[in-house]
């Protein structure tokens, strides 16, 4: 039986993104079952990770495959994010759990979350609820878009967040900035490093994923009324999943 009151959450900081990315369709699968999951991650090579409907001409494949930069695509929408020592932050929870009723509503509960826990880690992250206005197009980078709930600091947007939503479970998941990889996002997106520079911000600046990741934890096990239990991370066959994620840049789709 699943206890309700427990929020169990599973770490990986050294890990490979082809299975981290992959493990997140398994703890969806999970939820659905009733348990609330936290899922946190780190890479520390460069990566570009694209919305699960994203356009694949959004970037230069050509460019990553001659930096050595791997491309995948993740499992809620959204657009392209470059992860490099970041920390990418996953909540699974069951679709009949109040928080994840709606959908706006979801984020600002997660989102109001984590801000006492960046600033607990010595960042920053203001919550912007307005989105922004113009005719501009959207970028095909999540952190220039300030069209939905997000977190800001001096006008940069420094947390992506996206969704993704089944009939019986639901993941809210955030990208949160803590080294901004200039020169990737401006290879790999093709626009100049300045524009990156200027739109673009850190949640921690500088900071390390294994001294953010307690501060979420905590935030998250007070917010949702839970008590968290660390627990290992399991290996994947053990969800009985085959799921595959591949790296784009070598020509090959999930």
């Amino acid at each position: 039986m699943t206890n309700n009151r427990e929020l169990k959450f599973f770490v990986d900081f050294d890990g490979r993104p082809e299975r981290d990315l992959a493990l997140e369709v398994d703890f969806l699968d999970r939820a659905s079952s009733g348990a609330v999951s936290l899922f946190l991650y780190s890479w520390v090579s460069p990566v570009v990770v694209l919305g699960y409907g994203q356009k694949i001409g959004d970037i230069d494949l050509d460019w990553c495959r001659g930096a050595g930069v791997p491309v995948y695509r993740r499992m809620t929408g959204g657009t392209g994010v470059v992860h490099r020592r970041d920390i990418a932050v996953s909540l699974f929870l069951p679709a009949e759990h109040t928080w994840a009723r709606k959908i706006t509503g979801l984020y600002t509960l997660f989102l109001g979350a984590l801000v006492p826990a960046l600033e607990g880690a010595g960042g920053r992250g203001r919550y912007k609820a307005n989105p922004q206005k113009g005719g501009r197009d959207r970028s095909p980078i999540c952190f220039e878009d300030q069209l939905s709930d997000t977190l800001v600091a001096d006008g940069r947007k420094v947390v992506g967040c996206a969704q993704a939503r089944r009939s019986r479970a639901v993941l809210i998941h955030a990208a949160v900035s803590l080294n901004l990889a200039v020169d990737i996002y401006a290879g790999a997106f093709r626009v100049p490093e300045r524009r990156i520079e200027e739109g673009l911000g850190e949640a921690v600046p500088c900071g390390h994923a294994e001294n953010v990741a307690p501060y979420v934890v905590t935030a998250l096990e007070k917010a949702l009324g839970m008590t968290a239990r660390h627990e290992e991370l399991p290996d994947h066959s053990e969800f009985g999943r085959k799921t595959k994620v591949e790296d784009l840049s070598l020509g090959r789709r999930r």
